[in-house]
């Protein structure tokens, strides 16, 4: 069983994840969006939304690696992102790089992932009075509004 909370920032996902993890005794994916900023010394989410070739570069690397540590883990697990990573590229890159990516192989055939049997998705509605910034995380809910519509869309 594969289980993904998806939904936009700040919305209580990875708390989730670690409670599921802990009482159904799967394994918890890591955030690798968090990974992958620190890796790339980006501590200033407004430096993606100025520069949207990073920003795309970023969000292909977020769902290139968890798309890879999800197929190691094979299944038996939980995390807290799926399709959301894709709103972010969506709502913040260029156009003919958002066609681009949904031409791609890495989309596609994350997708069919997703679509495979014993995959279960949940979508967590954000709540305004959750919302809270950790340095690097968005407080913003209107724009957590918006990513959880794209999100649903996507859905």
């Amino acid at each position: 069983m594969r289980i993904y909370l998806s939904s936009s920032f700040g919305n209580g996902k990875t708390t989730l994840k670690k409670r599921i993890a802990k009482i159904y005794k799967l394994r918890a994916i890591p955030e690798i969006a968090r990974t992958v900023l620190a890796e790339r010394e980006i501590t200033d989410l407004s430096l993606l939304r100025s520069n949207t070739e990073l920003l795309y570069d970023v969000q292909k690397e977020i769902l290139d690696r968890q798309y890879k540590e999800e197929q190691l883990a094979k299944d038996d697990f939980v995390c807290c992102r799926g399709l959301d990573t894709v709103s972010f590229l969506v709502n913040f890159a260029e156009d003919e790089d958002v066609e681009e990516f949904m031409q791609s192989d890495l989309y596609k055939n994350y997708v069919n992932w997703l679509k495979q049997e014993n995959v279960y998705t949940f979508l967590v509605k954000p709540d305004k009075s959750i919302l809270r910034g950790d340095g690097i995380r968005d407080t913003d809910w209107d724009l957590s509004s918006q990513l959880f519509g794209s999100t649903k869309t996507l859905l």
